[in-house]
């Protein structure tokens, strides 16, 4: 054992330290992926990172060590990693560390809390970003995308991402709030990535956060959120109680009010989600009805027969849910769930040290066939309940941490691509052209993905 660590120690490996203090009677650490030196994993994380997650689980097992420049992870993938996360998860992972930077630099508290604070506040948000919110709203979302979409008419390539995200953010700052972003949403958008890419991504230093410019976007958007609270608090509106209300009435575990800064977090919460993670799935939606051509006729059948998008009605399209189903499962918008190991535990027979950074590749089963027959077919018919139930089909994740807005999320994708489909065409300029995914600040095809887009003609 002693030859072993300090072979392991003499081989550069970035884990060589904590190798060398491991005890006898410990289980090892987990096998490390060999890299290339100083960039590690980098170049292949950077890009499609799902791919390389699923890849590199086939060849290594269900848990692994990668590095990517200066930083080292365990990586826990699979079906048995996703359980543990499941029934295990709060016992010996936390979130502080990887999301510590949302909840310091825009206070979004939920993220970093664990068992009965955390469980409290989830309880609280969801209030505020609920189907029943976006049912009440709905003649007004349905509105935003329609005039979005007349405004995409005649472009010859139109940025994809982009384009989505700004629909994104607006229909659900109109879900949430009852008021359009969409004059804060460049500073918005460059702020929220900025953090992600510096806190969870790694992908900038930390000094960044202290440049005068993001210091000044963060100190208006932090004031924009208490404004628009201030606002509420003295022109309430009718109808449901959205997420400033459901804020600005929050109180915690202990029947206190949340203080200032937390309720200012919640009020931001709606536009973060939006800004990344549902433009994404949008977009790779779109990627996915242009390359599959029969889905594609399938969809427009379905959208030309339905009539008015009625929110009831969204449950009688079969194949725009499967399509919302199954692009989340070749393309989930978060292919892992980012912990810190808060005291050392074993998995699958070996060590993970407490202080290690852990990634859970929640998202690794959906490209395994023992989970998803023929995995690397897009199929809009499968049927996900099982796989649901099993926590092998987690787009969102699984545990006590699992995205908030999953549902409305679905929900809204449903009806962007069927008002999309019903009113425009678009095409790729290259067809045969490989979608290139890059990895930060979350899975997304990039800004080099564009269509041409024309209105439909009957």
């Amino acid at each position: 054992m002693t030859g072993c660590r300090r072979a392991r120690r003499c081989s550069g490996s970035p884990d060589a330290e904590v190798d060398d203090l491991m005890r006898d009677d410990q289980s090892p650490p987990p096998p490390v992926v060999p890299g290339l030196p100083l960039l590690g994993n980098a170049l292949r994380m950077m890009g499609d990172v799902q791919g390389f997650l699923v890849d590199t689980h086939r060849r290594m097992g269900p848990v692994f060590r990668v590095r990517a420049l200066n930083q080292a992870f365990v990586i826990m993938a699979g079906e048995r990693a996703n359980q543990f996360l499941l029934k295990q998860g709060d016992e010996v992972l936390t979130s502080e560390e990887a999301f510590g930077g949302l909840n310091r630099e825009f206070n979004m508290r939920v993220h970093v809390l664990r068992d009965r604070p955390h469980r409290h506040l989830r309880k609280q948000l969801a209030a505020g970003l609920s189907r029943d919110l976006l049912a009440a709203r709905w003649d007004d979302v349905i509105a935003i995308t329609e005039r979005t979409f007349q405004r995409w008419e005649g472009v010859a390539a139109l940025p994809v991402v982009d384009r989505f995200q700004r629909l994104a953010a607006e229909q659900l700052s109109i879900a949430f709030t009852g008021a359009s972003s969409a004059a804060r949403f460049e500073q918005l958008r460059w702020a929220f990535e900025l953090v992600l890419d510096v806190t969870i991504a790694g992908k900038w230093p930390p000094s960044v956060l202290r440049w005068p410019v993001y210091r000044r976007a963060r100190a208006e958007i932090l004031a924009f959120a208490r404004d628009s609270l201030e606002q509420r608090a003295k022109q309430p509106v009718g109808g449901p109680a959205d997420l400033l209300d459901k804020a600005l009435a929050a109180v915690d575990e202990n029947g206190r009010p949340y203080p200032p800064e937390v309720r200012a977090g919640m009020a931001l919460q709606g536009y973060f989600a939006g800004i990344n993670t549902v433009a994404y799935l949008y977009s790779f939606m779109l990627y996915a009805l242009l390359r599959h051509p029969d889905v594609l006729a399938r969809v427009t059948a379905e959208t030309d027969g339905a009539g008015p998008f009625t929110f009831d009605r969204l449950r009688d399209m079969p194949a725009l849910r499967g399509l919302v189903l199954e692009t989340l499962r070749m393309y989930p918008p978060a292919p892992g769930s980012a912990r810190t190991a808060t005291k050392a535990f074993d998995f699958e027979g070996y060590r993970i040290e407490k202080g290690r950074r852990v990634l859970v590749a929640t998202s690794v089963p959906h490209h395994l066939p023992e989970h998803f027959p023929s995995p690397e077919r897009f199929d809009i018919d499968r049927d996900f309940a099982a796989a649901r139930k099993a926590s092998v089909y987690a787009p969102f994740s699984v545990g006590s941490h699992t995205c908030l807005g999953a549902g409305m999320t679905e929900v809204l994708a449903v009806v962007t691509m069927a008002t999309l489909v019903r009113s425009l065409t678009a095409t790729l300029p290259r067809p045969d052209q490989p979608l290139k995914i890059t990895a930060t600040p979350g899975p997304n095809p990039g800004k080099r993905f564009k269509v041409a887009v024309n209105v439909r003609r009957a």
